[in-house]
């Protein structure tokens, strides 16, 4: 993945030729690889190499979204989803540490509070149920530290797939250090650009985490668009799958949100948007059920406070 390597691309393949089209017949009677996520509505539309199961391993995620409505949470949640389909997860978290980001995932995995599993409110009794979910998954490998240092997130995704892992988590891209603020745009450019192609021929999912710009960060009373991402139309353009966390229908009662997901891009299906519903005791993410829908927001009154 180092942005200084070149590779020279040689004619291997016609499209026309006996050779590849049994070849191509052979891959596509095979199942899927694809690995389910915890939300039926975005499966449904992960068609072609997600066979209607899940993200697909090579494909490019995108989850954008405000900060505090949930990126890290979603990404969370949908490792809890690969784990439990026995796929084993690299999550590079930029922003928390791994205690951090254990408690959390504990929380949503297990569906003790998080507020249990945390330093100062721990419970060793509850903490002991949240071990127990836990005991029979495959790994799920985090870094020692937090470094916004590229050639650090190269190694550790690396190391992880050289374990087996096939499905990792960036969070989130604008994070990684590459150049000053003006120089921004063409650094994501040249991560973006490399992580995907390595995914692709490796074989593995990628799901990358980013913040909106400015302008798009600011306008509550606006569903967010995929233009509206940081760091310019390379996002956009690279992924598979653009989800956007709608924060112009948000309403908060108590311990419990709704929202919708946007599938604002989709390379491999249709579009479309999800309610979804957050339990903020667990972090916990679901989906609202279509007879449910009339309940959810439609637009943001700015009544809301989060």
């Amino acid at each position: 993945m180092s942005t200084e390597t070149t590779k020279t691309l040689t004619i291997t393949h016609d499209l026309t030729g006996e050779d590849f089209w049994d070849e191509f017949t052979a891959r596509q009677v095979l199942p899927p690889d694809a690995v389910p996520t915890h939300l039926d509505g975005l499966n449904s539309i992960c068609r072609d190499d997600g066979g209607g199961i899940g993200l697909a391993h090579g494909w490019f995620v995108t989850i954008g979204g405000n900060p505090g409505f949930g990126k890290s949470a979603m990404a969370l949640n949908l490792t809890s989803a690969a784990l439990r389909a026995g796929e084993s997860v690299g999550y590079i978290s930029l922003e928390m540490s791994r205690w951090q980001l254990a408690a959390r995932f504990y929380s949503i995995h297990s569906g003790v509070p998080v507020s249990h599993l945390e330093r100062g409110t721990f419970s060793p009794t509850l903490a002991e149920s949240a071990r127990d979910h836990i005991a029979t998954l495959p790994p799920c490998y985090v870094p020692d530290e937090i470094s916004g240092q590229w050639t650090d997130v190269i190694a550790f995704v690396y190391e992880c797939y050289a374990k087996g892992c096939r499905w990792f988590v960036l969070d989130y891209v604008q994070l990684v250090q590459l150049g000053d603020e003006e120089s921004i745009n063409r650094a994501i450019t040249e991560i973006v650009t490399n992580l995907r192609a390595w995914g692709v021929n490796n074989a593995s999912t990628i799901i990358n985490l980013s913040q909106f710009n400015r302008q798009t960060s600011g306008e509550y009373g606006l569903r967010p668009r995929p233009q509206g991402l940081w760091g310019g139309m390379i996002l956009e353009a690279a992924s598979d799958l653009v989800l956007l966390l709608d924060h112009s229908r948000y309403e908060r009662t108590g311990h419990e949100a709704k929202s919708w997901l946007l599938a604002a891009k989709n390379k491999h299906g249709p579009t479309g948007e999800i309610p979804i519903r957050w339990d903020y005791r667990t972090l916990q993410m679901t989906e609202g059920m279509p007879d449910e829908e009339d309940g959810w927001p439609k637009k943001n009154t700015g009544s809301n406070s989060r």
